[in-house]
């Protein structure tokens, strides 16, 4: 919502989806048999490793979850929808870290 809200035209979250698919970042996608926890891999036997109905229902949890933190941060705002945020950084506040 930051980057909407500074003018970003998109914003990339490839890296949160493949994190709540079991993901721990090992650097090891584009090596040998890819990845070992079979998320990005085209080996078979690995690929088997994850249940597909489970990824899609990680996957559609945490747009879920992201949906409703954004509807909720447009509410308070006052804004309509994301294209109406895009560009608004005078909504945007610095908020002194709780000590």
């Amino acid at each position: 919502m930051k980057a909407i809200a500074l003018g970003a035209d998109g914003v990339v979250i490839g890296t949160a989806e493949m994190v709540a698919l079991g993901c721990v970042r090992c650097a090891c996608c584009e090596s040998g048999r890819g990845c070992p926890r079979g998320i990005a891999s085209t080996d078979p036997e690995l690929m088997m490793l994850m249940s597909l109905d489970w990824a899609t229902q990680r996957l559609i949890n945490l747009l879920a979850a992201w949906r409703e933190q954004m509807v909720e941060i447009l509410v308070k705002l006052g804004i309509p929808s994301t294209r109406a945020l895009r560009g608004r950084s005078d909504v945007l506040y610095y908020a002194k870290e709780a000590r």
